[in-house]
């Protein structure tokens, strides 16, 4: 179902971080920001991408977590819309993509303090999905509450942009699309990199376009 979703159709399926992950943003220009997520957020899954989810978290950040990072809760997408403020995915605001603070202030609407969509009833009143916000709080304040937290690997993403074949055993075969850690750039126009599989191998660095997710 994820695999078929995108930002103009997103899967908004909620899922539970089983693992300390980090979720990695790109900003205009190529830069690439990291965020630590802790064990138990809640987050809402919008696409799944080969070993990649993009996620929403409850505080309106974006960007890829580790696929294998996240545990479904359950909750299967009705068959037909339901009022805003009566589904899961309330809370969580409409996926802007990899966007400046600046371009997502652009968008219309009004968010609440937690990051979600506040609508108005007929009566008057605005209200939000209290229950959801209750649920993702008591998730997040029982991970924050541990004291000691296991390190994480921080690591540079590279999209594939093009097809390479390995020449030589120090090489790696890459298909367009895959999503590969970089280890090292430090050889000039090449980038030694593992792919989801825990292949390592250099690639011309072109292949994935110089740099970054």
């Amino acid at each position: 179902f994820l695999s078929k979703a995108s930002l103009d159709n997103p899967g908004n399926i909620p899922v539970v971080l089983s693992s300390p992950c980090l979720l990695y943003q790109t900003r205009l220009g190529g830069h690439q920001e990291e965020l630590s997520l802790p064990l138990g957020m809640v987050v809402n899954a919008v696409f799944k991408n080969q070993g990649w989810l993009y996620v929403q978290t409850p505080h309106g950040e974006e960007g890829y977590v580790r696929y294998a990072a996240c545990l479904p809760l359950g909750i299967l997408p009705p068959r037909t819309p339901a009022p805003c403020w009566e589904t899961h995915t309330d809370i969580f605001p409409m996926p802007l993509g990899n966007r400046t603070d600046t371009e997502k202030g652009k968008v219309s609407g009004t968010r609440s303090e937690c990051g979600g969509v506040r609508t108005k009833r007929h009566d008057g009143r605005d209200t939000v999905s209290a229950c959801g916000e209750r649920s993702v709080d008591r998730l997040y304040l029982r991970a924050t509450s541990v004291k000691s937290q296991p390190q994480v690997t921080r690591h540079t993403l590279l999209v594939i942009s093009k097809d390479y074949e390995a020449r030589g055993r120090s090489s790696l075969t890459v298909t367009k699309g895959d999503v590969v850690a970089l280890v090292s750039g430090h050889v000039k126009d090449w980038f030694y990199v593992r792919d989801r599989q825990g292949n390592e191998g250099f690639i011309p660095a072109v292949v994935a376009g110089h740099g970054f997710l």
